[in-house]
């Protein structure tokens, strides 16, 4: 006759099944977090001092490598900590959920990291951040710093912005910007129109008057389609460089929690780990 404790079935089961210890996965991303923070820090500190001020554009070049580089590490070796203390703290000796549990830190992290990002990229676009919709109104700045010029620079652009401007009778100079920007647009004739709305004259003498200025308006939009093309550059970089962090990172949270369980041992190496009772046959 064969005997079963009441309680045998029950721990076989949790045995067989394991669960997600969200405590243990909330740890480690605590821990992923705390590290990525001193990596961003002491990335900081080593970009501030390898600046030189004398040789701007070479030490702008190479802080802008090192930075990238820096993000792969930083992200690579927070997640792999992360993950190999969220298996530390869940305690078992299962790579498989340990595997998981360094998922799981990742999948918070990205998260977590993609709403401060959004936060923040809302609060600068609504002005309280004093960096764009701001900028220019405060400290004695000019309201016209945030039009065409100062988006593609201060070269060809701001001297056809100049040269417009010193058309126009009774305007400030922010009424210069929609003419910029509809020639920048090859829209020549609401250029015209507008400028000869805000002079007071015909449209005819408008096109002439902006007909004078063909070289500079010719360079400004060479500038301005040099200056997109940059942008774009940079920015398809910085999301290859975010998706190769990312995807890094993924795998050294799985395979820092699967590393943590396998060596759980390690850690509690004074503990003593129960056995689930077994079936007894009689």
């Amino acid at each position: 006759m064969s005997y079963v404790p009441d309680n045998s079935i029950e721990v076989a089961e949790r045995h067989l099944h394991p669960t997600m210890k969200f405590r243990a996965v909330i740890a480690g991303w605590l821990v992923a977090t705390g590290v990525a923070a001193l990596l961003y820090l002491a990335g900081m500190a080593l970009g501030f001092s390898s600046f030189d001020a004398w040789h701007a554009a070479g030490s702008a070049k190479g802080i802008g490598i090192g930075t990238a580089i820096w993000l792969v590490i930083t992200w690579v070796a927070a997640l792999f900590l992360g993950g190999l203390f969220a298996s530390w703290y869940d305690g078992r000796n299962d790579d498989t959920m340990g595997a998981l549990h360094g998922v799981t830190v990742w999948g918070l992290s990205i998260t977590a990291t993609a709403l401060w990002v959004a936060l923040g990229f809302a609060h600068s676009m609504s002005g309280h951040g004093g960096s764009m919709g701001g900028m220019g109104m405060h400290d004695g700045g000019n309201p016209h710093d945030s039009g065409p010029a100062a988006m593609t620079g201060h070269g060809a652009v701001a001297v056809l912005d100049a040269n417009i401007a010193f058309q126009l009778t009774g305007r400030e100079r922010g009424g210069a910007d929609p003419i910029v920007a509809a020639l920048l647009a090859n829209q020549d004739d609401t250029a015209s129109a507008l400028l000869a709305a805000d002079t007071g004259t015909t449209q005819a003498n408008a096109a002439q008057s902006l007909q004078r200025l063909a070289p500079q308006i010719e360079a400004a939009r060479a500038e301005s389609k040099t200056t997109a093309d940059r942008t774009a550059h940079y920015a398809a970089m910085a999301l290859w460089i975010t998706f190769l962090s990312a995807f890094l990172a993924l795998l050294a949270a799985a395979l820092g929690g699967s590393m943590g369980a396998r060596h759980i041992h390690r850690v509690y190496h004074l503990r003593q780990y129960p056995t689930p009772p077994a079936r007894r046959l009689g």
